[in-house]
């Protein structure tokens, strides 16, 4: 008896783009630097399920090891995010692994409400500079 198979895309409906990059501490600490970027300003679920696969990939994905920290910058991103948004990987914060989201100065305010106040900066340097100085300060 022969099986029906039915043919599926894993493309996502989206406008979402993003760009990683890696930081190394002076340990060797690994921190993920991820940029998303989205210019309409209508939320799909395509741009929701793109900003957890990215996300979880880059959590996840051994650069030789694992990243420690992730800086995850939304601030390219035309509508307004909400806690409801998949954006933090699942293993940072269950490991809790120091976050930082790169928020639009004039949005900081707005995202204090929905996220933790401490992940919350304006520029993707300083949020790299409290990663490491917390990363180091158990090392050192």
């Amino acid at each position: 008896m022969a099986y029906r198979q039915q043919s599926v895309t894993l493309d996502l409906d989206t406008d979402v783009t993003h760009q990683c990059s890696l930081h190394y501490t002076r340990d060797e600490h690994l921190i993920g630097i991820i940029e998303f970027n989205k210019p309409s300003y209508v939320l799909k679920w395509g741009d929701l399920e793109y900003f957890r696969r990215r996300t979880e990939e880059l959590s996840v994905m051994p650069f030789p090891e694992c990243i420690n920290a992730m800086v995850i910058d939304i601030r390219n991103i035309a509508p307004f995010l909400d806690n409801e948004v998949p954006i933090i990987p699942w293993r940072l914060l269950e490991e809790e692994c120091p976050i930082r989201l790169v928020v639009p100065q004039d949005r900081l305010e707005h995202y204090a409400g929905l996220f933790e106040p401490t992940w919350l900066t304006a520029d993707v340097e300083t949020a790299i500079q409290e990663i490491r100085e917390y990363i180091d300060m158990f090392v050192h």
